[in-house]
């Protein structure tokens, strides 16, 4: 499900004044300083559990005062979802490449706000478009089904798929689901990587892999997405 900002700003602001080794009381000292005049210790925890919605003011007094980029109170996995409004979710790299004022990165990471249907299909819908494209191994198609994740309905998205579909391909390629080889890739690389480095890897490995399966996905996409007469079946996810 998407996260909502409220959340993620939330844990943005204790992952940044921990960071700083700051105590609550002395995070809202410096807050104080910058013109939020009734900051207080209490008012600083009630935003770090999400207790209390943020302004684009006071997002911006916060990185003043914490010595940050509004883009860093933007944490988690580059294809996190983040809820902007009900109609609006955005993947959490997109988010803090639109706070950095970077809008290449944020049309190479997604052309819209991510929000709309992603097709769903059974096990042995996707059995049959298996069977069409030579990938016909009930065992895979099982495992494909059941192990979908955020990370797999993030790509379906972008390259016009289902989720089961991408791990359908991905399994064939790899032995392994695309959430598996993201992180099985990530571990080998991330030892000595900063919280930063971390998702800018993360994002690396993301596209390393699209490039790999991008002929297999684009290829099987009007396999494994549902057919027209069936779209009324399709459900929208709120990842």
């Amino acid at each position: 499900m998407a996260v909502p900002l409220r959340d993620v700003l939330a844990a943005g602001l204790k992952a940044l004044r921990q960071a700083r080794g700051l105590r609550q009381e002395e995070a809202a000292a410096r807050i104080r300083q910058q013109g939020l005049t009734s900051w207080i210790r209490g008012t600083v925890a009630q935003g770090e559990v999400g207790a209390r919605r943020f302004s684009i003011e006071e997002v911006l007094v916060l990185a003043l005062a914490l010595d940050a980029a509004p883009a860093d109170f933007i944490t988690g996995a580059d294809d996190r979802l983040i809820e902007l409004a009900p109609g609006a979710h955005l993947p959490a790299a997109a988010l803090r490449a639109l706070l950095s004022g970077d809008q290449q990165a944020v049309r190479r990471l997604t052309p819209q706000p991510v929000d709309k249907p992603v097709a769903v299909v059974s096990s042995a819908e996707l059995l049959e478009a298996a069977r069409r494209s030579g990938l016909a191994d009930p065992v895979l198609v099982e495992r494909a089904t059941l192990a979908v994740s955020d990370a797999e309905r993030h790509v379906a998205r972008k390259v016009g798929t289902s989720p089961e579909w991408v791990n359908l391909v991905a399994l064939a390629r790899w032995e392994r689901t695309w959430s598996e080889e993201r992180d099985r890739r990530l571990a080998g690389r991330a030892a000595e990587a900063t919280p930063r480095q971390l998702q800018a890897l993360r994002g690396h490995i993301t596209r390393e892999l699209l490039t790999e399966l991008e002929d297999d996905l684009k290829a099987g996409a009007s396999q494994g997405s549902v057919e027209p007469e069936n779209k009324a079946r399709h459900e929208r996810h709120d990842v």
